[in-house]
């Protein structure tokens, strides 16, 4: 009999891992659909800021560790709702940006009106970190200019 508990670990084991590695390749089936969705919508017009943003945009999905095999879910995605946030680079953060000085939370609420609908806490928190991040780098880039610190930012055109 022992013989047959050992196998059925084993197969036990192999299940798992299969598992695992199942929604391994989900995981990078949707991300590589995503980046898809994103280069379609792109078509060409990153050329004016290529020089700013480079490298992979956004986090890798994360699994759960706690979460038992074959029931694994990405971390954060739970409640997005299918609402995923429409892509943020390209000319957005620069047409958000005027001549007359805006600061962040402006500019992010300039940026949440143009999504056309309301995004969750969690959606809204994602997007005030792509403005960090876009804002910076525009700054950086002399694509825009900036005055103050802190809370007393304001971003404008040249």
């Amino acid at each position: 009999m022992s013989n047959l508990e050992s196998a059925k670990a084993a197969i036990e084991a192999e299940l798992s891992h299969a598992k695992q590695g199942l929604a391994y390749y989900n995981s990078r089936i949707d991300s590589l659909e995503k980046m898809l969705t994103q280069l379609a919508s792109v078509s060409g017009s990153i050329e004016g800021i290529s020089g700013v943003v480079k490298g992979n945009r956004g986090r890798k999905p994360l699994v759960s560790k706690t979460a038992k095999p074959g029931k694994q879910k990405k971390l954060g995605k739970e409640s997005s709702g299918g609402n995923e946030l429409p892509f943020t680079g390209a000319d957005f953060w620069p047409n958000l940006v005027h001549e007359q000085p805006r600061s962040a939370s402006e500019i992010l609420k300039a940026a949440i009106s143009t999504l056309g609908f309301t995004p969750t806490k969690l959606q809204a928190q994602k997007l005030a970190g792509r403005m960090t991040f876009a804002l910076n780098a525009l700054v950086k880039a002399k694509k825009i200019q900036d005055s103050g610190k802190g809370r007393e930012r304001r971003f404008f055109k040249m």
